[in-house]
């Protein structure tokens, strides 16, 4: 498939917009003059397409269409008031195709077809060809068909694909293991509701890797099994809003493991970096899809808040290394010293030993003059007065 479809789509609006808000707004429509999708930014229903053209005054022509499957209606009106997204409408009693297709279905093409819009317009994939939903991965042991394959000139092959529907981290493993078979880069991203999609609960909340967030972060999501397989492969879940065009990192803001409760760091200073695995919920950074980029070395889409984990990742090592130079010149400083404490006590010891001989060699006389001086006899005592008295009678 070609890529005049997306052709001129490019979103605007500031690098975070409200995003992750489980918003159902339909905000793709299909122009019937161009043949091309056409996304509504927020904020802009009461504004213009494009200079002389209004997005009121296209849809009261009739000229932008539905881009459910099996719809194809031209709709009705642009809602553009009130605290809701801006988004298309059909008029009452037609377009009830959610009951027929599913919202998923709707929201799983729009989201494809963001994606493509994305592709299409990235000056680092403008020489890709891009396949929506239409070009197969073989291999001798099955196939896998992508939601949106891109294909760069030397034959390098990235496959986007978006999961709305439940999954399990063994058949993630299976799809993931045979993409990497096939030298293809796989990058999956999840719906901003339904079952990929669980806001945390509050005890989740109080949790010390949560405590802490960014105000641009959204909130707290919890972690399935399926991401926490993922995290255990060493790949970061992302989620995709396309009714914003934003982008979701899991992401949390930890301290660093191996610090003393006296060096352990504050909130000032402490990491974003990605959720453990035995977390049971984490933060989501939302990016605007358009500040995003493929890194075929590493094998990820590398989101803003992506880039700011491996910097952040980067300084944790670092920090953790001189943490582990201290402890271990404390270590060296506490050994030296219990060192020249057991000298000293041996220097001691051996003093009292050699002074303990020197006295062995030398003889008692000499040793202890006083015990051996000659006894002199004892003076004279003069008799009392009584006795001579006693002699005279």
């Amino acid at each position: 498939m070609g890529t005049s479809r997306w052709r001129g789509l490019v979103a605007s609006g500031p690098r975070r917009p409200q995003a992750f808000t489980q918003d159902t707004a339909q905000v793709l429509a299909v122009d019937k003059k161009i043949k091309q999708l056409r996304y509504l930014p927020g904020g802009q229903g009461n504004g213009e397409m494009e200079p002389g053209v209004t997005w009121r005054g296209h849809v009261a022509q009739g000229m932008l269409l539905c881009p459910a499957p099996d719809c194809g209606l031209p709709f009705g009106r642009v809602v553009a008031g009130g605290a809701r997204r801006h988004h298309f409408a059909h008029r009452p009693g037609e377009g009830e195709h959610d009951a027929v297709t599913g919202p998923e279905t709707l929201w799983h093409l729009s989201a494809k077809d963001v994606l493509g819009l994305w592709a299409a317009s990235h000056p680092n994939l403008a020489d890709w060809t891009l396949h929506l939903d239409d070009t197969p991965i073989t291999l001798p042991n099955g196939w896998r068909r992508p939601d949106v394959l891109a294909v760069s000139p030397d034959g390098a092959q990235v496959a986007f694909e978006v999961q709305y529907s439940a999954l399990t981290g063994t058949d993630w493993k299976t799809r993931h293991d045979f993409y990497a078979k096939a030298g293809v880069v796989d990058i999956w991203l999840f719906a901003h509701h339904g079952p990929q999609w669980r806001p945390a609960t509050p005890r989740q909340r109080r949790r010390r890797e949560l405590v802490w967030r960014d105000a641009d972060w959204a909130a707290p999501v919890q972690l399935s099994g399926l991401h926490q397989t993922m995290l255990r492969h060493g790949v970061v879940p992302l989620w995709l809003d396309p009714t914003a065009q934003m982008i979701g990192t899991a992401t949390t803001r930890a301290h660093p493991a191996n610090t003393s409760p006296v060096e352990r760091l504050w909130e000032g200073s402490s990491y974003t970096l990605p959720p453990r695995r035995t977390y049971p919920a984490c933060h989501v950074a939302a990016d605007a899809l358009q500040q995003c980029e493929v890194d075929l070395e590493a094998g990820e889409l590398l989101t803003p808040a992506r880039r700011e984990q491996r910097e952040e990742h980067q300084r944790l090592t670092v920090d953790e290394q001189a943490v582990k130079d201290r402890a271990a010149r404390r270590e060296e400083r506490l050994q030296a010293e219990w060192d020249q404490h057991k000298r000293q006590e041996q220097e001691r010891r051996d003093a009292e030993i050699a002074a303990a001989e020197a006295r062995e060699q030398i003889p008692l006389r000499e040793q202890f003059p006083p015990l051996f001086r000659p006894q002199e006899p004892p003076p004279a005592v003069k008799p009392p007065w009584w006795k001579p008295w006693q002699h005279r009678a």
